[in-house]
């Protein structure tokens, strides 16, 4: 036997142990009452991964409810957690639920499906379309997997929606079912305290965000925010507060973005008070724009404020490009108006353009009008180059 076919045979033998020695499906055993606490029912599959002397390790998986936007979906990998609308490359495997139970309660849409409600997301982004999505209550599973010689600290925890794909390595996997969520925060909150690496922290704060906005999750959230934990965790946590559409997460957030010591920390409190879906979240951001004493934060909370539809956003740019002493800032605001829908700040550019003592200032807004298709927009500056005749 040559080298070349003694190099093909060995790396055979290897591939062929690697298949075999791990099972190819995964052995599914479900709670037989899932309405049991969550704690006797995580105790149970501790209790039989155990009995079993699963050599490979074992998965302990249930599911948390949380409105969602139709075609939203959420899944993780190994590295990241992934949230979108549009078209992903979905992790190769079967759906989750068909794992679980053998069924599939809604089918994924085909490649054509997904190709032309792509087209559709665009186009509306394109014309600038205002609709909301209409929200529908999802299923969220949370999976932790463990070594075989340890229950206690999970290696992973993967999140994603039952009707998504998902590899289960051929491990085991022991079943739960739905969890309240105070339940499964309870758990998390554990995890968190006796975890000692900040990468798995880190999921770990993030999957306690996904939950449906409640004071228990906000409560979690703050409580690290507020830490002494590395300034990398509590700008998490501000990340996760943004998922929280709650009066507290806001307050949280507004006193983060102007007052936190770390700039990171103060970047993610603005980022989180975009997300969050409630009218005080922009009365926060405004007085952040107004108020706080980071230029470089200011700056950015003037960026969330053009990708909120408010009608307060348009008079509160106003009011920065009129009242601030700081050029780069007016002109930041300036570009903000630029970029509302519905050419909303159309009014406001054509009235900076013609009235603004800065020159840089009015100069901005009148390349902001050279960009639009907005008739508004050309007489204005028709009458500008008249008036200067």
């Amino acid at each position: 036997m040559n080298f070349v076919k003694r190099i093909c045979v060995g790396s055979l033998v290897i591939f062929m142990a690697a298949v075999f020695s791990r099972p190819i499906f995964a052995q599914v055993t479900r709670h037989p009452n899932p309405k049991d606490d969550l704690t006797k029912r995580w105790n149970w599959a501790e209790q039989e991964a155990g009995k079993q002397n699963l050599k490979h390790g074992f998965w302990i998986g249930y599911s948390i409810k949380r409105l969602m936007e139709e075609h939203r979906y959420i899944y993780s990998t190994q590295e990241h957690t992934i949230s979108g609308s549009h078209i992903a490359d979905f992790p190769k495997g079967d759906p989750l639920e068909k794992i679980l139970s053998g069924k599939v309660t809604s089918a994924p849409l085909s490649d054509e499906d997904q190709v032309k409600r792509e087209a559709k997301r665009v186009l509306d982004r394109l014309r600038n379309t205002k609709k909301l999505e209409k929200k529908v209550w999802k299923e969220i599973a949370i999976l932790y997997r463990f070594d075989p010689d340890s229950s206690k600290i999970p290696i992973t925890i993967r999140v994603s929606n039952l009707y998504l794909p998902f590899d289960p390595e051929g491990i085991a996997i022991f079943w739960l079912g739905q969890a309240e969520d105070a339940q499964s925060l309870s758990i998390l909150d554990n995890l968190y305290t006796n975890s000692r690496q900040e990468k798995m922290k880190k999921r770990i704060l993030t999957i306690v965000g996904l939950h449906e906005t409640s004071e228990n999750a906000v409560v979690f959230l703050g409580k690290v925010l507020k830490s002494r934990d590395p300034d990398t965790l509590r700008a998490r946590a501000a990340s996760a507060l943004g998922d929280q559409d709650h009066e507290s997460a806001v307050r949280l957030l507004h006193r983060a973005a102007k007052d936190d010591r770390s700039f990171e920390v103060r970047k993610r409190s603005v980022y989180g008070l975009e997300d969050i879906d409630l009218p005080s979240a922009v009365d926060a951001l405004i007085d952040v724009t107004q108020n706080c004493k980071d230029r470089e934060i200011r700056k950015r909370a003037i960026d969330c404020l053009a990708d909120i539809a408010s009608n307060k956003t348009a008079a509160a740019l106003k009011d920065v490009v009129d009242n601030d002493e700081d050029t780069d800032i007016q002109k930041r605001a300036v570009y903000a108006l630029e970029d509302l829908s519905d050419d909303e700040g159309i009014p406001y550019l054509i009235d900076i353009a013609q009235t603004q003592r800065k020159l840089a200032v009015r100069k901005a807004a009148i390349y902001c009008l050279g960009d639009s298709n907005d008739p508004r927009a050309l007489q204005a500056l028709i009458q500008i180059i008249k008036s200067k005749n």
